[in-house]
């Protein structure tokens, strides 16, 4: 499963980029059931990011909206009712990467799922002009990198975006766990 749409226009991009208030650095383990035996990498992503708490500002409620019409519009097999807890803004720079995964949460263990994520949702929120490497693929499926688009997909499906090789390239990224979903009513 995996839809894509330009839902967004630049000004709103650059609206939501305006959101970040400091980037840190993440080094991010990855993992995927058939990819490495399982195993987790500890160094299968880099770039630096700010994670934005949705409540702290009643300014996010516009991106929100937008976002749930839309995703609620596609008829998934489940309502969805929020977007969580957060959203992060994402910078890729020059030598910044995610190695093939799924987007779940392992226990310390490295194995076991600590928390699930059911959906996936990103914007692009550069143009393609802007930066050069850092194409993003959903299971071999390249993601426009028309500036605005919004994207959703399944957690077990493999993702991963190409080393940067110049410029810089944001996006924003949505996790969809238990809290957001709702069963449709029959």
């Amino acid at each position: 499963m995996l839809y894509q749409s330009k839902l967004f226009t630049e000004s709103e991009c650059d609206t939501i980029k305006s959101y970040v208030r400091t980037l840190k650095e993440r080094s991010i383990g990855t993992h995927h059931p058939e990819v490495n035996n399982a195993k987790h990498d500890t160094v299968g992503g880099k770039m630096i990011a700010d994670h934005i708490q949705w409540y702290i500002s009643d300014e996010y409620k516009w991106f929100s909206d937008k976002i749930l019409k839309w995703v609620n519009e596609l008829n998934l097999d489940r309502k969805i009712s929020n977007l969580g807890w957060e959203f992060i803004v994402c910078k890729y720079v020059k030598g910044d990467f995610f190695k093939p995964h799924v987007d779940d949460v392992l226990a310390d263990d490295n194995i076991s799922i600590k928390r699930k994520r059911h959906f996936t949702i990103g914007i692009q929120l550069s143009n393609e002009i802007e930066y050069q490497g850092g194409k993003l693929f959903v299971e071999n499926t390249p993601i426009s990198q028309l500036k605005g688009t919004v994207y959703i997909f399944g957690n077990n499906q493999l993702h991963w975006v190409d080393e940067i090789t110049e410029g810089s390239r944001w996006s924003c990224t949505i996790f969809l766990e238990n809290d957001s979903l709702k069963k449709h009513l029959l």
